[in-house]
């Protein structure tokens, strides 16, 4: 992946998360199934414009879901 395409991606994250943190979103509240993690289906719930990209971005351990530390890193 080019530096560029990188760069942007990153930007994007950070400006949906702020969206989020704008919104109140915590944690507890877009896990709505209560399993300690937040997968894809339940953070494009919360907010519909997280892209799989900015996802997998903050998904450091390539599980298919963000634990509160990996959640942590979309906030600004």
């Amino acid at each position: 992946m080019s530096k560029r395409l990188t760069a942007a991606l990153l930007v994007g994250a950070f400006t949906v998360s702020t969206a989020a943190l704008a919104q109140g979103m915590s944690f507890e509240a877009v896990d709505s199934n209560q399993d300690g993690f937040v997968s894809f289906e339940e953070i494009t719930a919360a907010v519909p414009t997280f892209t799989e990209e900015a996802f997998k971005a903050a998904d450091a351990n390539q599980d298919n879901l963000l634990d509160q530390d990996e959640f942590a890193t979309v906030q600004p």
